[in-house]
């Protein structure tokens, strides 16, 4: 039996290696990870390189194992819009289970970025054979439900300034950022992609960025978000006062 190539054996190993940190996956079977490893790839892309751009309509799951992805949207007028986005240990594109949704939506690397594509087809057989591991994909798409009902609270209710505090926050924990020291996080992110997130105008983010940093919660810097203060932040984010 011909050895792989140095090359092969250390994209089998990366792949390996990024489904067991994945944060949905790492509780999962190790036969399992072998199984899904055989049949996943590597994408390795430059910043603001379009993902699956040579077929949008791909069905797979992707897997970060280093770098950042967004996932984006342009409407009818060319309009981009940042949706979310994506760090080491998230699992994104899981939509595309469904083999009757049409996406209308796509992935960018927003720096250099390794990422895992996982064929849908691969992932169904081996959720149908494992019935149990449902339970993990259920409860990763119940809390990203939750944080898209709690979004919708504080647009309606006009809380504009958790609503900025909660999207920060999360962006930080999308880039593993959240056990660095206070004040020393760092968020490569532009006003107007959060407002685009958020839904909201840019004037109306940029006034709450400027509280915060007023408050010393953060620094504004142009496209990123320095000095973030990651416990006080999330304590506004809650709606929480802060301790005298």
């Amino acid at each position: 039996m011909t050895s792989a190539s140095p090359a092969a054996a250390a994209a089998s190993s990366l792949i390996r290696r990024a489904l067991g940190l994945c944060r949905m996956l790492r509780g999962w079977p190790g036969e399992v990870l072998d199984q899904l490893a055989a049949v996943s790839w590597v994408g390795r892309y430059q910043r603001h390189e379009q993902i699956m751009a040579d077929d949008p309509q791909r069905r797979e799951v992707l897997v970060v194992a280093s770098g950042c992805i967004a996932v984006d949207h342009i409407d009818a007028s060319g309009q981009h819009f940042l949706l979310s986005m994506y760090g080491p240990g998230d699992i994104t594109s899981l939509i595309r289970l469904l083999t009757d949704a049409p996406f209308h939506f796509g992935f960018h690397a927003r720096e250099p970025s390794t990422v895992v594509h996982l064929p849908c087809d691969a992932m169904m057989a081996v959720l149908d054979a494992h019935p149990i591991l449902w339970k993990d994909l259920c409860l990763l798409m119940l809390a990203r439900t939750q944080q898209s009902i709690l979004l919708q609270q504080q647009r309606s209710s006009g809380q504009m300034k958790q609503m900025v505090a909660d999207a920060v926050v999360q962006l930080v924990r999308a880039r593993g950022l959240d056990t660095a020291a206070p004040g020393a996080v760092c968020v490569r992110v532009s006003q107007t992609e959060l407002a685009a997130m958020l839904s909201v105008s840019r004037q109306t983010v940029n006034k709450v960025l400027q509280a915060l940093c007023q408050a010393g919660l953060l620094r504004v810097h142009y496209g990123r978000l320095e000095g973030i203060n990651l416990g006080r932040l999330e304590r506004v984010a809650r709606g929480e006062p802060e301790p005298h």
